[in-house]
């Protein structure tokens, strides 16, 4: 029942920040290695009671240092990814006072830009950097908004100059990885998915938070495909607007592959 799942839901978050997140900040000052653990169980709880069932294809890249770009369909995409894999992802300031994802965020150690001010986008890139040579996977989301499921957008370049203000900044490091990762909410109910029914799961447009959530709640059963595709180097010789075209034909030639 919806209403079940949304108190469940609710009172999750509320267990996680109250109990589990002070304890956790606590632990991982002792063991750093360990700060994986709460936000993949907080994930993998959010996508069973969204009954969002994933279904990874292929891996992430065991290359360090990686960015990973997913096309970008939904709020629930972070909820999808950050279940399968421990990331730190770039979000919209707006997203640390939602009342489900601002709390994941800031556990996992977001890093918030506001698209608003240009000014700003040198300091998140070297952000971005920091993380990704300390070993983080970092998730971009290139398209900056969300879509209808169907169609991919213009893919925004500023923020893939992270790669080379890395290799800038660590001169040993001569190659970073860029991986693209096709997601695709394609089955509800076990019946297979067209267009109509792929907008009705995407939150595009002037859709509110809560009644897309609510939404999700009523629903049937959803399957994702999270298809990881092979990564592509970048050096510092090589432009962030051709790297971005790359990822962005990869994506948009993978996305309707056959799940076997």
């Amino acid at each position: 029942m919806p209403v079940l799942r949304a108190v469940a839901l609710v009172l999750t978050i509320l267990l996680f920040l109250v109990v589990v997140s002070p304890l956790y900040l606590l632990f991982i000052r002792f063991r750093p290695s360990a700060r994986a653990a709460m936000p993949l169980l907080f994930c993998r709880i959010m996508c069973r009671l969204l009954r969002v069932r994933v279904r990874p294809r292929g891996e992430m890249a065991r290359e360090r240092p990686l960015l990973l770009v997913p096309n970008h369909i939904s709020w629930v995409d972070i909820v999808v990814l950050g279940s399968t894999e421990f990331t730190a992802f770039l979000a919209k300031k707006e997203v640390a006072g939602w009342p489900l994802l601002g709390p994941l965020a800031k556990v996992q150690g977001a890093l918030f830009v506001d698209r608003g001010r240009r000014r700003q986008i040198p300091a998140v890139n070297r952000q971005m950097a920091e993380r990704m040579q300390a070993g983080d996977p970092v998730i971009l989301f290139a398209e900056a908004t969300t879509g209808d499921g169907t169609h991919l957008l213009k893919f925004h370049t500023p923020h893939f100059e992270a790669c080379r203000d890395l290799m800038k900044a660590f001169p040993e490091v001569t190659t970073v990885y860029v991986q693209p990762i096709v997601i695709d909410y394609n089955r509800r109910d076990g019946l297979a998915l067209g267009r109509a029914g792929r907008a009705n799961i995407a939150w595009y447009g002037d859709t509110g938070f809560t009644p897309h959530l609510w939404s999700m709640l009523k629903s049937g059963p959803t399957e994702c495909l999270v298809d990881y595709l092979p990564p592509r180097p970048m050096a510092l010789a090589d432009h962030r607007k051709a790297m971005a075209a790359m990822i962005q034909s990869d994506i948009r030639q993978n996305r309707w592959r056959q799940v076997p």
